[in-house]
């Protein structure tokens, strides 16, 4: 690893970009500069209205009761870190938290899930009075810098439910083993989105989630889950490990348990980017060409009316990777809902892929479709 980190080059900003100032893969950053000639005029009114849609029929979906804190069931505790700096992405900070249930005893092996976007998981951290007086503007970047990180945190309740309270209840009911959480923010700073550029939060975000290479993975098996997961005991099986994520998360998630097989074999994941971002498109080409069959189960939900922007279509795209999975033999469900690019479903979705993942539960198929491995068509007879 200390060679490969020793060829990564310092790239050249233009003043506009002066936002980008670490270091990162030459290949990382030519994904993001391809995206520079992308037509602008009229993109924004478009993209703005597709993503607005992801409330849309919220109401039909409430979440599930395993989301309400109770009394009667032991709730874990959680701790958050600041990592300074890293060698794969030099000069970039990330935030992490890190949730351990009352029922692991420190002897036996607990389950893992880990979390992208983390710092949506769970109730607010810091109010938005607290947010602005802190940072003066309301950016991804911003929030990033000022969300707290200490030992021993206490977590709110939350409107729509903590993840951490659904994890107790799965726990506490025997629906899945004792399981640590592992909550992964986005470095910052970074680049931010292609086209929409450093107005968008200045992260390392899109780099870090929408590459489709085995870079992020490499950072979370070789660098952040060593120093996250310290102490504590892990399952050596894939099967009890899993990725979450929305979006480009979404698609990191898939990623991750792609090039981390031999740690995580399942990904649960909302609204996946497989548009092209930075080459995310590629993917339904990468599972049907790659002859190594992963140890890989996806569970995923697109809605109805997700996005379809400058990248692409989401529920097109999405299918088109149900498609390759089951072209290849994999197991998988995508739920299709009336919904739009929600973070809402995704968190409605939790619960049942953990049932269908760990005890071959069926996803109810109420208040949407659901797409799971159908035969292909081999014979020219009729």
């Amino acid at each position: 690893m200390e060679k490969e980190i020793l060829k990564l080059e310092k790239v050249t900003v233009k003043p506009e970009e002066e936002m980008i100032t670490v270091t990162m893969p030459l290949s990382s950053y030519k994904a993001f500069n391809c995206m520079i000639d992308y037509p602008i005029v009229g993109w924004h009114d478009r993209d703005e209205t597709a993503m607005a849609r992801a409330d849309w029929n919220h109401d039909m979906y409430p979440l599930p009761e395993c989301y309400k804190r109770r009394n009667d069931v032991p709730r874990g505790k959680m701790f958050g870190r600041l990592m300074e700096d890293s060698l794969f992405y030099p000069g970039v900070k990330h935030k992490y938290w890190v949730y351990v249930p009352a029922q692991y005893n420190g002897k036996d092996p607990a389950d893992l899930i880990l979390f992208l976007d983390g710092q949506f998981n769970f109730g607010r951290l810091i109010t938005d009075e607290e947010f602005l007086k802190s940072t003066g503007r309301k950016t991804m970047s911003d929030m990033l810098k000022v969300v707290p990180v200490y030992d021993d945190m206490v977590l709110p309740e939350a409107e729509e439910g903590n993840v951490t309270d659904m994890l107790d209840n799965l726990i506490a009911d025997g629906v899945i083993p004792p399981t640590i959480g592992l909550f992964v923010a986005p470095g910052y700073p970074g680049p931010g989105e292609p086209v929409y550029g450093t107005g968008k939060g200045v992260t390392n975000r899109s780099v870090e989630y929408d590459t489709v290479s085995d870079w992020y993975a490499r950072f979370i098996k070789e660098e952040l889950m060593p120093e996250a997961l310290k102490g504590l005991k892990i399952t050596a099986s894939p099967k009890g490990h899993s990725t979450v994520g929305i979006s480009s998360g979404g698609i990191a998630g898939f990623n991750l348990a792609w090039y981390d097989n031999d740690i995580f074999g399942n990904a649960i994941i909302g609204s996946p980017s497989f548009g092209n971002i930075r080459g995310g498109n590629i993917w339904p080409s990468v599972i049907r060409t790659t002859d190594e069959k992963k140890d890989l189960r996806t569970c995923m939900c697109v809605g109805k009316y997700d996005a379809d922007i400058i990248f692409g279509d989401w529920i097109l795209a999405d299918k088109d990777v149900a498609s390759a999975l089951n072209y290849k033999g994999y197991d998988f469900r995508l739920i299709i809902n009336e919904m739009g690019h929600s973070m809402h479903f995704l968190k409605r979705m939790i619960p049942e892929a953990l049932r269908w993942l760990y005890h071959g539960e069926e996803i109810v198929e109420e208040k949407c479709e659901v797409i799971k491995p159908y035969p292909l068509v081999t014979s020219l007879d009729k």
